[in-house]
């Protein structure tokens, strides 16, 4: 939960979308990426369509913690779609450096916490500061328990959408 108090100008939130549900029968808890891209895809999707947008006309496209499969994963789906994703940003692949650190895949183990740091440390201050001025946040999520391995269940998942902007300050150009 992000709590934003009454301002002058600040970061607005213009549109949202809420997603729905998807099971594509992942079952391998080690790969939540590929649990959680197709519901990426699927409200991305539904968002441009809805909108009548295009990729193009945000800064970037940002999604919760797909990590660097599920980001490829979310690629493909979207070019089966015709949809070239050119400026997607994944908040899990912001706080792990894969090169560096040992996270294989990036962030898709740190879950929802990974979201709302990337959120409020990287993403809110660059639409405060003006060197992003709109943009889309996919936050997503795996819908399990922690039995569902054991379970040998499939992950359902879900990502909701919330379009960002940053008015322009008065001042600037």
């Amino acid at each position: 939960c992000l709590l934003r108090g009454p301002g002058q100008g600040g970061v607005q939130i213009l549109s949202a979308t809420f997603g729905r549900v998807q099971d594509l029968g992942i079952r391998d808890i080690n790969n939540m990426g590929a649990a959680m891209a197709p519901a990426a895809a699927a409200t991305l999707l539904h968002y441009l369509r809805d909108t009548h947008s295009e990729p193009q006309d945000f800064d970037a496209i940002y999604t919760g913690d797909l990590g660097h499969v599920g980001s490829q994963l979310l690629r493909d789906l979207l070019a089966a779609e015709g949809l070239l994703l050119k400026n997607h940003v994944d908040c899990g692949c912001i706080l792990f450096d894969a090169k560096e650190q040992q996270v294989k895949s990036g962030s898709s183990e740190a879950g929802a916490g990974c979201c709302a740091a990337v959120l409020c440390a990287h993403i809110l201050p660059r639409l405060e500061r003006g060197t992003q001025k709109r943009l889309l946040f996919l936050a997503t999520g795996a819908l399990m328990s922690q039995t569902t391995f054991l379970q040998k269940e499939s992950i359902p998942a879900i990502a909701h959408l919330v379009e960002l902007w940053a008015p322009k300050k008065e001042g600037t150009a």
